[in-house]
């Protein structure tokens, strides 16, 4: 069973035309911030991630892979969880195109149970996920598609008469 934290945050829907997906995800923090985070991820702004430079990856990998067999209990499971992201990280980005167009601010609804309603949207919208995007939450769908699913969601949760939703933001107030 899931637990949940009860937090009022923003559920928001960021647009990227170019490449044609959307991305739907929640925040506790300025709206604007998070969008910026996504870009610079999207873009490869920052210092290029570990699974960038294939040979580096796979020998710090490998060298993990090495360290299990002298691994026990808590500190084997960790080590393997590792293994087992990395690896799945090092395939996602090898598998993925180089990324096309910027993010947008597209919707923001500031909400109660912002992380029930993300979830739920997630799961309304499953079928539309982009499982090669080097980053999650991502979704080959319109805007108007992942609204209505965020709406869907507030609906069901009973805070669509709740929720606060604004269009194209610029600049959403802190919460």
């Amino acid at each position: 069973m899931t637990e949940f934290r009860y937090l009022h945050g923003a559920v928001y829907i960021f647009e990227n035309a170019k490449a044609r997906r959307v991305k739907v995800g929640m925040t506790i923090n300025n709206v604007v911030d998070r969008l910026g985070h996504v870009n610079d991820m999207w873009l490869e702004r920052n210092a290029l991630p570990l699974e960038r430079d294939t040979a580096l990856a796979e020998a710090h990998l490998e060298n993990m892979t090495t360290l299990l067999s002298e691994l026990s209990g808590s500190e084997k499971g960790s080590v393997t969880r590792k293994v087992r992201t990395l690896a799945k990280r090092i395939g996602l980005y090898r598998q993925y195109e180089r990324t096309a167009g910027a993010w947008q601010l597209s919707t923001v609804f500031y909400t109660a149970r912002a992380e029930q309603v993300e979830l739920l949207s997630h799961k309304i919208l499953a079928e539309r996920l982009d499982e090669e995007a080097p980053f999650g939450e991502v979704f080959c769908c319109s805007v108007s598609e992942a609204t209505e699913a965020v709406e869907t969601a507030l609906s069901q949760l009973g805070l669509l008469d709740s929720a606060r939703k604004e269009l194209n933001c610029e600049s959403p107030t802190d919460l």
